[in-house]
Parts: C-alpha cells; structure tokens; sequence
C-alpha cells in the first residue's frame, strides 16, 4: 500500500513541478546576474541551466526519485541498514579537506528550512495526510518523503551534473534559494488536493506509534544529548522536548538573514514608547541565596514593557523574556563587581545554571523561544564537557551564557557565521587558552585578561551585540601588545627574526645599486656574485651594527673598489707596487667582513684561492692585459657606490602588500647570534612516507598558503619539532610573513618556521591546530550529531 500511495504522489510531483522549473531556473540566473560579487565566468556558464534544460530537468528528477527512496527505506528501516560513522570517519570529515561538503550539507539543511517555514500551510497538512494514509501516525517532519530537503538535495545533484563544482555549485544552489519556493508550494497543494480526493482528510493522528527503530527520546532521559549533572537533573531539559524539536528549533534559528544589507528586520520602536527608567535601576537587587532559594521565580511576564535603552538588535524579543535573561544577567554583574571591589565572587555551578535556565525559559511565550533557550543551555553544556579547555578557561567562558542567550533570540548568524562578533569572542578565548596552565606570570596575566573580556560583556546588561566587539578588540589588543620583559628569550628571538627580514630587504635593495655601479666594469663572474650575494650581507650588517658603533660599516664599503681595483691587469710598474702594498689590507678587511655573516671556513678557502689566483693574473705579461675593456677608475666607481643607500626598510603600513623572501638559513643564524638568541630553526622540509602526506589534488598549496596566512597570533597548534610533538603557541608573526615563531608550553623554547617550511609541515601532517574546529563550531557540530542520533536505535 505504501509504495502504491509514494508512486502515484511521485507523478504528481513531476506534473506539477517540470514545467515551473525553467522558471526557477530563470530566476536564479537572474539572481546571479545580479549579484556584484559572482565571476563573470559563473554568470555565462550559469546560463546552461537553460540551454541544457532536459539535462538538468532529468538529473533533477532522478535524483528526486533517489532521496524519496532512500527516505522511505528510512522509515521502513528506521535507519537500521545505515552505518554510523567510526570516530575516525567524524574526525576526517571535519578535516581541512572536507570543509567543503560540511558547508554545502549546513546550506542545504538551511534553504530546506526556509522553504519548510515558508510553506508552513501546505506541508503541515501533508505530513498529517501523509501519516494516515500510509498508516503511520507518529511520523514526523523530516520522516516526510516529500520534505523539502529531498528536493534541496535533488537540486545540489542536479547542478553537479551539470559540471558545477566547489564554490560554483554552491553559488548556484544558493541562487535558488527563493525561486524553488513557489514551485514547492505547488506540489504540496497539488498533493494535498490528490489525497484529499481520496478521503484523506486533514488532523494528526496519535502519536505514540512510530516505525520500527524510530525513538521520539526526550532530551532529558539518558540520550546522547541528555546527560545529567550532579544533581541528576540533564542541563537544557526544561521542556520535554524531542530531539526533532530541537533540531527543528536550531534549523530555524540558522535561517540567513533576506533584508537588504544582509540584517534581519528589527520592527521600529519609537522612543516616546519606551518606559523612563533604566531598567537596572528598577529591578530590585536579587541575592544569590534568594536565586537559588527554593521556589524563587525570576520577575517578568509578557506583558513588561521594553526597558528604555534596550538595544534595536533585542527588541524582536519579548519584552518579559528579555527582562528575565536581563535580571539573571545582572547576578552575574554584582558578582564581577564584588569580585573587583576585593570580595569573593560567587560562581553559579552548572547546575544552578540549568535552573536559571528552566526560570528564564518559563517566562518564554513561543515555541522556538523556548528552544533556542534549550539550544543555548546544551551548548554550554558542551563547554563545559569540552576536552581541549583548561577548567578556569571553561568556568570564564560559562558566564557569557546569558548574554550569549540574548544574542541567539535576536540574531541567527550565531548559529551560521563564523564571523559573528559574540562567535567570534567565545572561540578566540578558546584558542588562544587551550595550552593555558595555572602556573607562571605569563598565565595568570592571560586568565585575568580572558576575565576582562567576558566582564566587559556581563556588567553591559543594557548595551547590544557590539560589546561583543569592543571586547573583542581589547582581548585582541592583549595579544598584540604582550608584554614581556626585555631579556626574556622570546623578545630575543622575535627581535633576532625581525633583524633576519630586515637584512634580507636591505640585502635586496643594495645588491640593485651595486649591480648599476658595477655597468661596464671587467670582473670575473665569481668575484662579481661574491660581492652581490655574500659581501652586500656584509656591509648590510654592518651597517646595523652603526645603531651601537657609528662609521662602523664605512671601511667595509671602502674596501670594495680596491677589491675590484686589486684584480684588474697591472700595465705599468706603479700598479704593481701599489698592488702589493693593497691586497694585505683587503684580505684582512674582507676576512674580519666575512666573520658578520655566517660564511663557512670551506666557503672561505675557496674564496681566497680564486681571489690569489686573480691576483697573479693581474701582474702576469703585459700582452695578457691587452684586449681587455678600458682601465677601471676608481675615484668614478668608488663616487657610484657611495650613492648606493643601505638603509633600514620604514615599518609596514595597513594594506601594505606582503613581500615573501626567501631568506637563506646562513642570514637567520647569523641574526641569532647578533642577537644572542636561542630559536629552533625548523629550516628543512620534513620527508616523510607518500602515504603520509595530503594529496596535492586534496589540498592544494594555494589552499594550505590561505590556512596558514589566516592563522593568528595565541593560537596553539601541535607541531612535529624534530624529536617529538609539542604542544606550542604561536606568539609571533614577522612583519612581512616571513617567519613564524612558536613556543613550546612545556619547556617554553622558541622554534622558528619560514612559510614554505610550514607548508610541507602541514602536508606532511606534523603541524595541526590544538582544536579540531573551532570552538562554537564544534560544540554545535557534536549538539547536531547528537539530536540526530536520538533517532538511530540505540
């Protein structure tokens, strides 16, 4: 009967769905014309969509009939045929490889919610059709064969045939993102209208029956997603509520904003409306043995006006709720400020948070409110389960709780950006205190930092999402201006690296002036390389040494024309004597030189034998200097070098563009020692088994050079240092990008690496971030796998 029923909706579904869709197709075209930031090469090759319409419109519905299948194996089944994924499958699924597919299932799983809200009408009374006429009275929203999703998917498949990939294919996916509604509106009439032909009339059913293998757990009982405190009550089980409601719940809450500029509309509140006393001044002061006294029950209802000052972005939320989160906030407040007046802070436990979160969530008047409370305690209570995180970092982190809560009811780029500011607070803590230990001057400094930030938030009861960002920018500020002591080896190292890349562009920019002094004149091609690669370093660092000693680099300049003087032919008996008088106060001047740079002894003898080799040649037979180029005038070449200017590079300017070098492991070791600097120099790159390394068509070195330029500096990364994994933070980034300096958390030593360095390092796989995901992204990655095992049999 089941298949009967699904095979004449399938046809249904193709009558009234093929002839709208080259007119979805056409208008996402034209959203993609429309769209600044689309390639010009997307916007023509989009345009197959309708060139190759029986091509797409085939691959559209055979995909269709595939997700409606695989659906209703499901629900036969219950899912018991699918394998759930090992560990190592969820750990290589959230690699730098599959970021990918991660974000397309995220887009999907989105546009289908939308469109599932959107036609709210026609496809609740479907499923409740759907649910008797195949004889099954629990099913649920996403158990519907006809679910958006299938379609959403369908669509992906479709557009993947068609030969979009990567960013293309979501480009195009997204641009259906309001077209394809209408044309699913119209199949869930047209369906409802054939089973109401059949006497299939609209009303859900019981609910206690569901195929075999399907479980309706409740969050709060032994599930994945329930897990049980101290106490014994689960954290974030206020309500009863299913996994699928929840999961429903957070879908909703990761909708992507549609008003221009990218907001979410805020309905306009005149100020005239608002209440004239500051909200913080008519709540009465609550104790913390009041709070969790029992039968305390936090103030407000639906119907408190909205406090004056209320910030634009919380003033969708019901005013009674807002006052409600507001108040438990302002707990948190009188603590922090007790705690700056010298008394003790009380802590809430997680425990008491879940009551306070059961409080609030009673003052919620909608469903999704509700939820989106729920959603918050569970996430927390991740946090607080996190495995990456000290405790201190984790208990700092707890208090942003309710803050965080405001911002999840107003705002649903928490649950989809990245870049959100509240987001971006909460996983830049994480990651820059994942190595945080209790010990040292350096750590406590860090922990009462991390305190400053959160308090910032906490004590703002009143202000809005921005303070997340001035927060941030402070916490930001920290990291850049730490400040360590003078002679501490990591200042050594920095100012050792530094000096590294500032030789090398100083190097640059004089071996071009020398090259121009040196048109015309006759000199033996290892002479001249000698003076432009090894001997410009010389004078390069001499000239850094005048910071402390002035005119000490003028005798290493001088020297150089009668260098190039000492090896020319000697014609006349006057030359020669001069010369013998010349070469020992060249090579004296060029040996004490060669000890600035690191120039080894071999190099040197190798040198010094050409160098007396030219030497004989020059006072050979007279006829052996004929033929040769027009005798060199030292007064003119010594007038040319001194017009060459090796001087320090100015500092880097904002937008600035970086200028990689390629700075040879002699110049760094050299500046270490200038600087008596102890650092790891990881200048080789790492050989390790092909099998080892990332494919390159995996990950390509463009795509790794992006990872690494995105890096930032407190983050903690586990990095191979030559014997042995350590986990080290990198505390540094030169000026220009070209060295990377970590710290090891256990002995504190310092290792240096240059980009393409890093770059095999992390193919190789022997540099990886402490955190495998950031930390929002990850919590909320584990909550979803969670909900959606509630539904796998246990």
């Amino acid at each position: 009967m089941l298949h009967r029923v699904i095979g004449e909706l399938r046809r249904t579904v193709r009558v009234q769905l093929e002839p709208l869709l080259p007119d979805a197709a056409r208008e996402a075209i034209q959203a993609i014309d429309a769209d600044d930031s689309a390639s010009a090469t997307l916007k023509k090759s989009v345009r197959r969509l309708l060139v190759d319409q029986r091509e797409f419109s085939n691959s559209f519905f055979t995909a269709v009939d595939s997700h409606i299948d695989a659906a209703i194996n499901e629900l036969l089944t219950g899912g018991e045929d699918k394998t759930a994924p090992t560990a190592s499958d969820r750990a290589l699924s959230l690699s730098l490889v599959e970021y990918d597919e991660m974000e397309e299932a995220m887009v999907i799983d989105r546009f289908s919610s939308r469109i599932r809200n959107a036609a709210d009408t026609t496809f609740t009374p479907l499923t409740q059709r759907l649910a008797k006429a195949l004889q099954i009275p629990g099913l649920g929203d996403r158990d519907n064969p006809f679910h958006p999703v299938r379609f959403c998917r369908a669509l992906g498949d479709a557009i993947d045939k068609l030969g979009f990939k990567g960013d293309q294919r979501h480009s195009v996916l997204k641009a259906f993102d309001v077209s394809l509604l209408k044309p699913l509106v119209a199949v869930y009439t047209a369906l409802n209208n054939d089973l109401e032909g059949k006497g299939v009339q609209e009303g859900a059913g019981a609910s206690s029956f569901k195929p075999p293998g399907l479980r309706n757990t409740m969050i709060g009982g032994a599930g994945a997603a329930g897990r049980t405190t101290q106490g014994g009550q689960a954290p974030g089980s206020l309500t009863g509520t299913t996994a699928e409601q929840l999961l429903s719940a957070l879908y909703q809450r990761m909708q992507v904003p549609t008003v221009p500029g990218g907001g979410r509309p805020v309905p306009a509140m005149p100020h005239s409306q608002l209440p004239s006393a500051p909200m913080f001044d008519r709540v009465d002061p609550i104790t913390s043995a009041q709070m969790m006294s029992p039968g305390f029950v936090i103030t407000g209802s639906a119907s408190t006006p909205l406090a004056p000052g209320t910030p634009v972005q919380f003033a969708m939320i019901d005013p009674g709720l807002l006052a409600s989160i507001n108040e438990v906030q302002r707990l948190n407040a009188m603590a922090t400020m007790a705690g700056k007046s010298g008394a003790a802070a009380q802590m809430i436990s997680e425990r008491d948070e879940a009551q306070l979160r059961s409080h609030v969530a009673d003052k919620a008047t909608k469903q999704i409110d509700k939820l989106t409370i729920e959603l918050v305690g569970m996430l927390f209570d991740r946090i607080h389960q996190d495995k990456h995180l000290p405790a201190e970092i984790k208990t700092a982190l707890s208090r942003l709780q309710f803050p965080i809560m405001k911002v999840a009811l107003a705002d649903s780029d928490l649950f989809v950006s990245p870049v959100q500011p509240a987001r971006r607070l909460m996983d830049r803590i994480a990651s820059t205190g994942i190595g945080w230990r209790p010990e040292g001057e350096d750590n406590v400094r860090f922990l009462s930092e991390v305190n400053k930030a959160v308090n910032t938030v906490v004590v703002a009861i009143n202000e809005g999402p921005p303070v997340f960002e001035k927060a941030l920018g402070e916490f930001e500020q920290y990291l850049a201006d730490e400040r360590v002591r003078d002679d501490d080896p990591v200042t050594r190292a920095k100012r050792a690296l530094e000096e590294a890349e500032t030789r090398e562009i100083m190097a640059i920019n004089a071996a071009i002036g020398i090259r121009r002094a040196f048109d015309g004149v006759q000199i033996e091609s290892y002479l001249r390389d000698f003076l432009l690669e090894n001997w410009v370093k010389v004078m390069v660092a001499a000239t850094l040494r005048e910071r402390t000693q002035p005119s000490f680099a003028k005798k290493f300049r001088d020297i150089v024309p009668d260098l190039v003087w000492s090896v020319q032919p000697k014609i006349n008996p006057d030359d020669r004597k001069r010369l013998v008088k010349t070469i020992p106060a060249v090579l004296s001047t060029v040996r004490e030189g060669l000890q600035l740079i690191e120039f080894s002894a071999a190099q040197s003898a190798e040198f010094f034998s050409r160098l007396m080799g030219s030497h004989a040649q020059a006072v050979k037979a007279l006829e052996v200097a004929y033929g040769t180029g027009a005798p060199l005038d030292p007064a003119a070449f010594k007038r040319k070098l001194d017009e060459v200017k090796i001087v320090e590079p100015p500092p880097m300017v904002d937008n600035e563009p970086e200028q990689h070098l390629t700075i040879t492991p002699e110049v760094v070791r050299s500046a270490v020692a200038a600087n008596n600097a102890e650092v790891n120099l990881l200048e080789a790159p790492l050989t390790v088994q092909p099998e080892e390394m990332i494919p390159v068509e995996k990950l390509s070195d463009d795509r790794i050079d992006q990872m690494i330029d995105s890096w930032q500096r407190g983050t903690w990364f586990d990095l191979w240092t030559g014997e042995k994994t350590e986990r080290v933070r990198l505390r540094w980034i030169s000026p220009r990008k070209n060295f990377y300096l970590f710290t090891s958390a256990d002995t504190g030593k310092a290792h240096s690496l240059a980009p393409l360095i890093l770059r095999s390092y992390v193919r190789a796989g022997r540099i990886r971030t402490a955190e495998r995901a950031p930390l929002f992204e990850r919590v909320v990655d584990d909550m979803m796998h969670d909900l959606q095992a509630e539904g796998v049999p246990a």
